[in-house]
């Protein structure tokens, strides 16, 4: 079976120097990466620029920069790929730069450095829109059968509650995965959810890695 990871995070350039990015090293994508090709599927990585390279053998390693980049790219792949399953663990920014001032004009971000010498820089943001919404119709857009979707949810000093309501919100995906700032490390623990329920937690990346297989498994069976 083919499938598709994607992991790290995107970079949302300032100008040619500068850029604004989220928290991720890439290791727990590399891992399952390793994990799945080591078990047998097609893996394909889609990785954000500096993170860990895939353990194991994938059998494509694709880089992105920003969400416009991650977005095309997840276009192409899902129209033409005929993937099972996307295990979709990127740190996709919020926002993009949607444009600058070093102390003078507006500008779009640009290639070259903006000045150091301005005492302040003010950047403007756009909003994205959700990637995990839209990872089902790219597929179906080029006529390929819909993959089993995970979904990953990190948050920052959550309860129960809050953990539940904000996994909930990614309603596009079949099973998600949710972790907590505070507990990021190898041994951490990842809730899983069904249907905005959880039903269950596993605890580091190995034993991660078999339940999604699992899941996976079952759900192409």
């Amino acid at each position: 079976m083919k499938v598709l990871i994607t992991y790290g995070a995107t970079r949302e350039n300032i100008d040619g120097v500068r850029f604004i990015t989220n928290l991720s090293s890439g290791a727990t994508g590399a891992a399952l990466a390793g994990a799945f090709a080591g078990a047998g599927f097609a893996v394909t990585c889609l990785r954000g620029l500096g993170s860990k390279a895939p353990e194991g053998r994938p059998e494509r390693d694709v880089s992105f920069a920003d969400f416009s980049d991650l977005d095309g790219k997840l276009r192409r792949l899902l129209a033409s790929g005929g993937f099972g399953a996307v295990v979709h663990l990127a740190a996709v920014s919020d926002y993009s730069v949607k444009r600058v001032k070093a102390g003078g004009r507006w500008t779009a971000p640009a290639a070259g450095k903006l000045p150091s010498d301005a005492p302040v820089l003010t950047v403007e943001l756009k909003r994205n829109f959700k990637l995990l919404d839209r990872l089902k119709a790219y597929a179906a857009a080029g006529g390929k059968r819909k993959p089993f979707v995970v979904g990953f949810k990190l948050t920052a000093g959550a309860d129960k509650a809050r953990a539940q309501e904000a996994a909930a919100k990614l309603a596009a995906a079949d099973l998600v995965v949710h972790n907590d700032l505070r507990d990021l490390g190898e041994g951490r623990t990842f809730g899983i959810y069904r249907g905005g329920a959880r039903t269950g937690s596993v605890r580091g990346v190995k034993a991660l890695a078999r339940l999604l297989k699992e899941e996976i498994h079952a759900a192409r069976s």
